[in-house]
């Protein structure tokens, strides 16, 4: 008898973390709102913790990112869209892992997630 090879989009292919924390002004941190877990609706299985905003921390964000917006906002729309086009080639690069988050997060199929989802994030 032979072993069949894992899937594309084994779950193998992705290491999530126990934890994730909030990003903001180009650092992750704690969240001061409660945690809360991230969960696999087909198993009930917590994938993760997630950090959760307190006013605070939002207040932090919109600071951070109005200090962002202005050097941004400066730039010429060619130089901002080298930026965006490398987010985008970034995203296409990690897609089969993203796929394969989005489907054990949400609970849809993985030819959705794959096919659909991240060609349009993209």
């Amino acid at each position: 008898m032979f072993e069949y090879a894992p899937a594309p989009e084994s779950r193998e292919i992705v290491d999530l973390r126990p934890s994730y924390g909030l990003f903001i002004d180009g650092e992750f941190t704690e969240g001061s709102g409660p945690a809360f877990k991230t969960v696999n609706p087909a198993t009930e299985e917590t994938l993760a913790e997630v950090a959760c905003a307190s006013a605070d921390d939002v207040d932090r964000a919109v600071r951070a990112a109005r200090k962002a917006f202005g050097g941004w906002s400066g730039l010429p729309g060619s130089e901002r869209a080298k930026y965006l086009f490398r987010i985008a080639r970034i995203i296409q690069e990690r897609s089969r892992e993203l796929a394969v988050l989005e489907s054990l997060d949400n609970g849809k199929p993985i030819r959705e997630s794959r096919d659909v989802d991240l060609p349009l994030v993209a």
